[in-house]
């Protein structure tokens, strides 16, 4: 969806020095998230490494970008590439500042073919940093309102000067695009949302994987669409639809949410590529993710009533069963596990149900960590999230999927795996340790937006592209609402 644009405080371009970060240098966030949670001290176990030197602190937030989407960062760090609503924006990346490089602006020549509208969705940039895919998607609402969204476009962009090198047709509704490691090939998730209404319908076309045969360079494309099959999809398994593609270190295998059916797909890719691709040379095993039993304050929209970020009573939590419907999903460094923020989608509009129980619309609220072999559940972030939204007075939609787990990226810090998670709708980035899967700790919450603490209002950014860049151990986030970019400096002594 093309997003709204809204104009930013300047002091978001000013180091962060209000409530949260007192809290967190006096030790007291802990205190207060403990109360939240337990009503008692915090365990020490429970601290985690929240009693070890580590700091995030918000730096410097870009403002009036042309849309901010989804965001990747080159292989150096030095530079990102931010997309979202025509534009495509090159952003350099310091210690304490973000600047415009280089914009570029999609035009109809570029727009899929049968179609007078479209939007830029995913990005990836190549392992060498000469280039970049995104994918280009149908917004033409005439096609949209009789479900005859067109096939999609994925485009190649020289970096940094954003020229054209090439385009490829893939599926309907490429949402998201990963280049290899290995710089072999691409994977596109191609969601074709289609009716989003009743996904029961028989009738529904199937989303697919497309997969972008690179060998002969990002000017002579090809690609071949992988089908998800229905195995092992609990909901919808007739219209299986992919939201976000990551691919293993190793290029060996590639992980796809598909969101509203509450499954990811891994699909293999074969050692020895055929020339051309065939869809049949990708194996695909989808996995089950299950549902997610929590407590929560689940009355009222953000800012009303008993979700007003001023006066949260914690008291007035509530038992909840959600299905977790991931976003946004990371691979361990490892390949071992794969992480999913737990968005939740579309049960409200769909009544779906697990073993008989109906499940609510308020959304998994959470993280979890899944062996990326097998599909096992691991462990789960819990009610951290949450307890840490209401300790900092942020806003959610206690209503609806509370602070909304968007998008996440792993990396390891300092021997430990990290989490990192942007908060659609509480403006702010979660921090946690899945070193031990069985034990995720939630470390820290950064506030992106200190206009939205304890203001009884919604979020104003509502961040969803995030990314850690290993070597100056920062992390940047695309806020499609507010149109900008944010800049986190992690501390580790």
């Amino acid at each position: 969806m093309v997003q709204k644009h809204r104009k930013i405080s300047p002091a978001f371009g000013q180091r962060s020095s209000t409530l949260w970060s007192t809290l967190r240098r006096r030790g007291l966030l802990w205190i207060a998230i403990a109360l939240v949670s337990f009503g008692a001290t915090l365990s020490t176990a429970r601290l985690g490494w929240a009693q070890q030197p580590l700091q995030a602190e918000l730096a410097f937030t870009l403002t009036d970008l042309g849309g901010a989407e989804m965001l990747d960062v080159s292989s150096d760090g030095k530079f990102a590439l931010v997309v979202g609503g025509d534009a495509v924006t090159v952003v350099s990346i310091a210690s304490d500042r973000l600047a415009v490089e280089e914009t570029w602006s999609l035009s109809s020549d570029y727009f899929p073919s049968g179609s007078t509208a479209a939007e830029v969705t995913g990005v990836s940039i190549s392992p060498d940093n000469t280039y970049a895919l995104i994918g280009i998607k149908d917004s033409d609402e005439a096609n949209l309102a009789n479900f005859q969204e067109v096939q999609g476009n994925v485009l190649a962009l020289s970096l940094p000067d954003l020229t054209v090198l090439g385009q490829v047709t893939v599926g309907r509704g490429p949402d998201s695009v990963a280049i290899a490691p290995n710089g072999l090939f691409a994977a596109v998730a191609n969601e074709d949302e289609e009716n989003e209404e009743d996904l029961t319908n028989p009738n529904n076309r199937p989303g697919s994987v497309s997969i972008i045969d690179l060998r002969n360079g990002p000017d002579n494309m090809t690609q071949v669409e992988v089908p998800i099959p229905p195995d092992n999809i609990p909901f919808f398994p007739n219209d299986p639809q992919p939201e976000t593609v990551r691919i293993a270190s190793d290029s060996s295998f590639i992980v796809a949410t598909l969101q509203e059916n509450n499954a990811v797909a891994r699909i293999e890719v074969p050692r020895q590529l055929p020339n051309p691709l065939t869809a049949d040379a990708f194996t695909v095993t989808n996995f089950d993710l299950g549902v997610r039993t929590g407590s929560g304050l689940i009355e009222d929209d953000a800012g009303t009533g008993n979700c007003r970020s001023s006066s949260y009573n914690p008291s007035l939590r509530q038992s909840y069963t959600s299905a977790r419907e991931p976003d946004g999903i990371a691979l361990f460094p490892n390949n071992q596990y794969f992480v999913t923020a737990n968005e939740d989608n579309l049960t409200a509009v769909n009544s779906q149900s697990n073993e008989g129980v109906t499940l609510s619309e308020h959304g998994a609220r959470s993280i979890s960590v899944f062996d990326a072999r097998t599909g096992a559940l691991m462990g789960d972030s819990d009610n951290s999230i949450e307890d840490s939204v209401i300790a900092l007075q942020l806003p959610q939609r206690c209503s609806s999927k509370g602070p909304e787990p968007e998008v996440v990226s792993v990396a390891e810090v300092g021997g430990r795996v990290l989490a990192f998670v942007s908060l659609e709708r509480s403006d702010a980035v979660s921090i946690h340790d899945v070193t031990n899967p069985r034990s995720i700790q939630l470390i820290d919450t950064v506030i992106l937006n200190p206009n939205v603490v304890a203001a009884d209002i919604e979020a104003e950014l509502e961040p969803e592209g995030i990314e850690f860049i290993s070597q100056t151990n920062q992390i940047v986030v695309s806020n499609p609402e507010g149109s900008s970019m944010s800049l986190i400096n992690l501390t580790v002594r």
